[in-house]
């Protein structure tokens, strides 16, 4: 199946399409690749540069390698990068920026991101700021890439004080995502995707929030038919936000449900530890008991992505770590203006409200729970 993402950049139309099935790493026919490479004007005769991980190199690097050539790319490279958050740092991108000019590559060559999330935002990046903007191609690897981060331009990487600070908005020339390799995925890992899948739910989709309820359990024993039905959802989800609100200027924040606190959890645990959907999970539960709070919402909102969100063997539990801890960290958040942050919150499920919130009331508030 075929979704198109078509945001508007700089006053016009400027699409590209993600592809979602199952096998096309493995062997199916490469017509389709082919086409979405050439409508997006990839010369498949040009230089590609692959970025991934040591995990899923060794996993796929062979058959990676033999798709490549089956969609007549010949002239490629591997450069293969630590597994881990760690790696989305400015080390490894100067790593990736030298290979590109030994390799001699220009701007009609392309780089392609085959890994998960921190492969995808650390190649996004240097596919940005190489001879300022070489060609993209996002090739996911994790359910949370599948349905969050290879989807809609968003490029960075961390540095120590906070997650993602350094970064632009640059869109992939083409998304492909293979659901059969969610299948060598630990089941830490999907489940660490599925967080971000809840998310859409609950703040967005109050149908597809009934359905995850319903089919956890065959997405977390990793059924074909629903995953492909829930990366699906979710990147349609994405991709409508995105071509209305390109560089979150807006509407586009709304996918930050949960993200403020999670963030925060994330630097205060300098990234190791804990992983993204789980932060984000404990930071969905936390929007959903301040909506509450604030009287947004009721107690069975805040039930049903509680109980959602432990169901799927996600933590809900917010750590241990001071309020001024969390305050330092959450003043960092790219969403504060004035002094204040904008949180996402909800009216119910899939019904969210932005809200500024200053700091000494997020203070006063984590101080008494």
């Amino acid at each position: 199946m075929k979704i198109r993402v078509e945001p508007e950049i700089s006053g016009k139309k400027d699409g590209y399409d993600i592809i979602i099935d199952a096998g096309i790493i493995g062997g199916v026919s490469a017509e389709e690749i082919v086409s979405a490479f050439s409508s997006a004007a990839v010369n498949l005769k040009a230089g590609f540069l692959a970025v991934t991980s040591e995990t899923v190199y060794g996993l796929y690097g062979v058959k990676f390698s033999a798709f490549l050539k089956k969609c007549g790319i010949e002239n490629f490279d591997f450069i293969v990068l630590p597994d881990g958050e760690s790696t989305k740092s400015l080390k490894y991108l100067a790593d990736i920026h030298d290979r590109l000019i030994d390799n001699g590559m220009e701007r009609s060559d392309s780089i392609i991101a085959f890994g998960g999330g921190v492969v995808g935002d650390l190649a996004g990046f240097a596919a940005a700021t190489y001879l300022r903007g070489i060609n993209f191609i996002q090739v996911p690897t994790t359910l949370l890439a599948d349905v969050d981060s290879s989807v809609g331009g968003k490029t960075g990487i961390d540095h120590p004080k906070g997650k993602n600070l350094i970064g632009s908005f640059y869109q992939p020339r083409a998304v492909l995502i293979d659901v059969d390799i969610l299948k060598t995925l630990d089941k830490r890992e999907l489940i660490n995707g599925f967080a971000e899948v809840i998310k859409y739910g609950a703040a967005l989709d109050a149908d597809f929030f009934s359905y995850l309820e319903s089919n956890y359990k065959k997405i977390l024993a990793y059924d074909e038919e629903t995953l492909i039905r829930i990366i699906e959802k979710s990147c349609s989800i994405k991709a409508h936000i995105v071509n209305q609100d390109e560089k979150e200027s807006g509407l586009r924040s709304v996918l930050n449900f949960g993200h403020s606190l999670g963030h925060a959890i994330e630097t205060l645990y300098n990234y190791e530890n804990i992983k993204h959907g789980e932060a984000i999970a404990i930071g969905m539960v936390f929007a959903a008991k301040l909506s509450k709070h604030l009287g947004l919402c009721g107690e069975e909102e805040v039930a049903r992505i509680k109980n959602l969100i432990i169901n799927s063997g996600l933590p809900s539990d917010i750590p241990d770590f001071t309020p001024e801890q969390y305050v330092n960290a959450m003043k960092l958040d790219k969403k504060v203006s004035d002094k204040q942050i904008k949180f996402v919150l909800i009216k119910g499920i899939g019904v969210y409200e932005f809200k500024k919130l200053d700091f000494s009331f997020l203070f006063n508030y984590l101080a008494k729970i």
